[in-house]
């Protein structure tokens, strides 16, 4: 019995040590922001071409953005960080545009859409990476990778993002709404099947805003969206899209992958 009891520790011993060197992780708190950020920009890529697979929609992609800190343990603390995919529909096709991406997706992210409150996306990308996607006006549908709180931050992660001089499209849409843009700065991510999908961004001045941005801007080729807070066509193979955000106008133009 002795015997039997000392190879038994022996072998919970082993499987303990090989569990923590090669097992995977059973919570988001033994996995770092290091580790979670590619498993973010891989979802945001495909979750773009999946919008962008037919021609309806228009995107632009954020950089990867800090949400907060959080506290893994009482003296370690963390981070919590997220990247947005925003896309612009015709006014009526934001939960048509919901279906097709979550359709688009992998299966193993277990996409489903709801209706019950509000047209609405859930997924998981897999590493506790939480994908949603949310109407939050006419036109506009909001997609969220976010690696969830809360992870360990032995450093802070690149962001993708950086300076940019001013995109000729967005530059253009931006004078004819009597606006000028205080930062430009581009985004980028890699494309799942190779490539680069990049979003050059103008940022206007607190409260430098159009009364209407359909009403100014009119009709243009290759329309996709157009309301008094949002605006988006299609250029080439460039998407230019124009809102409001809070209290500021962003202009955006983008190559998909």
């Amino acid at each position: 019995m002795v015997a039997l009891a000392v190879a038994w520790a022996v072998v919970l011993a082993a499987g303990i040590v090989w569990s923590a060197r090669r097992g995977p992780p059973t919570a988001r708190e033994q996995t770092t922001i290091a580790q979670a950020v590619p498993v973010v920009d891989l979802a945001s890529a495909q979750i773009a071409a999946a919008a962008l697979a037919d021609d309806l929609a228009v995107v632009a992609v954020s950089g990867l953005e800090r949400t907060g800190t959080c506290a893994v343990t009482v003296v370690r603390s963390g981070g919590r960080y997220q990247r947005v995919v925003t896309a612009a529909v015709a006014p009526g096709t934001e939960l048509a545009l919901l279906r097709r991406v979550a359709d688009r997706l992998p299966a193993a992210y277990k996409v489903a859409v709801t209706t019950a409150t509000g047209p609405k996306l859930k997924g998981d990308a897999g590493l506790f990476v939480a994908l949603t996607g949310t109407v939050p006006e006419p036109g506009r549908v909001r997609f969220v990778a976010d690696t969830g709180d809360c992870r360990p931050e032995a450093e802070p992660p690149a962001t993708g993002s950086e300076p940019a001089g001013p995109d000729p499209a967005a530059t253009e849409v931006l004078g004819r709404l009597r606006v000028s843009a205080v930062t430009w700065t581009r985004h980028r991510i890699a494309c799942p099947g190779g490539g680069t999908l990049s979003t050059v961004e103008g940022v206007g001045a607190d409260n430098d805003l159009p009364d209407a941005i359909d009403a100014a801007l009119g009709t243009v080729d290759g329309r996709i969206a157009a309301t008094a807070d949002l605006y988006a066509f299609r250029s080439g193979q460039t998407g230019v899209m124009v809102r409001i955000e809070g209290s500021r106008l962003v202009a955006s133009a983008t190559t998909g992958c």
